[in-house]
């Protein structure tokens, strides 16, 4: 089924590129990833509660939207992701590109032009991105001087490539870290009892499999303390080390 026909928005909407994100103890992280990622957004909201001062402050240091909320409460959950998400959707600014990324996650620093001058993108589309582990902040460092291209014929983002999330009878989903759609098909973030991982299934699904895909020019930094193991934070409680700075 096609989204609801809206009117046009105005043609320099068309290259506006908004992001949310949820932080709720993750402002170490967050404090390093929202100044490389915020130079290619036009609007960065982050998500926290009202207790979390620490994230309040790295989002009023570096110029992002700061949301508070008690949502992440909300159905007796210990972190309800998807309720809080849609709390920082009522912020976007412009009718363009939007995404929601992990408060962990980096883009790559030539991010903004490989997305709009190197890769087709339907309205109709939600894309997702793979993701690459990079352990602190000297690895950070040594990533990202590693030139970047936009087109290769074998692409090796190097470093730990984390998998997809390609189910038997789903196909593949976008998960969380990186969502990327456009408002002609804004939805709204589903939450249930599950943990975040579930909502950000749940989200995905919403379209349609022929129109869930991976950028294929595109691998975003996964930046951790140590190395990660699968599914650590999707119940909200952090288990990784403060990044050491």
């Amino acid at each position: 089924m096609s989204c609801p026909q809206t009117p046009p928005p105005p043609p320099h909407h068309e290259l506006r590129l908004e992001a949310v994100t949820t932080s709720v103890g993750f402002d170490d992280l967050l404090d390093v990833t929202l100044a490389l990622n915020h130079p290619h957004l036009d609007t960065m909201i982050v998500v926290t509660s009202h207790s979390d001062k620490a994230t309040q402050r790295v989002a009023r240091k570096h110029g992002a939207i700061c949301v508070q909320t008690d949502l992440f409460g909300k159905n007796g959950r210990r972190f309800n992701k998807g309720a809080a998400i849609n709390a920082g959707f009522g912020h976007f600014q412009y009718h363009g590109w939007r995404a929601h990324i992990d408060a962990d996650t980096a883009l790559p620093d030539n991010f903004r032009r490989m997305l709009f001058n190197h890769t087709h993108l339907d309205h109709q589309a939600i894309y997702g991105a793979d993701r690459v582990d990079v352990i602190g902040l000297v690895e950070l460092l040594k990533h990202r001087r590693v030139p970047q291209v936009a087109w290769r014929a074998f692409m090796s983002p190097g470093g730990v490539v984390s998998p997809r999330y390609v189910d038997p009878i789903r196909g593949y989903v976008p998960i969380g870290y990186f969502q990327l759609w456009h408002a002609d098909c804004q939805k709204a973030y589903p939450f249930s009892l599950g943990t975040a991982a579930h909502d950000d299934v749940l989200f995905a699904e919403q379209w349609p499999r022929s129109k869930r895909h991976v950028l294929p020019t595109v691998a975003v930094v996964h930046l951790c303390a140590s190395p990660p193991k699968l599914s650590e934070n999707w119940d909200g409680v952090r288990r990784q080390p403060r990044l050491d700075k």
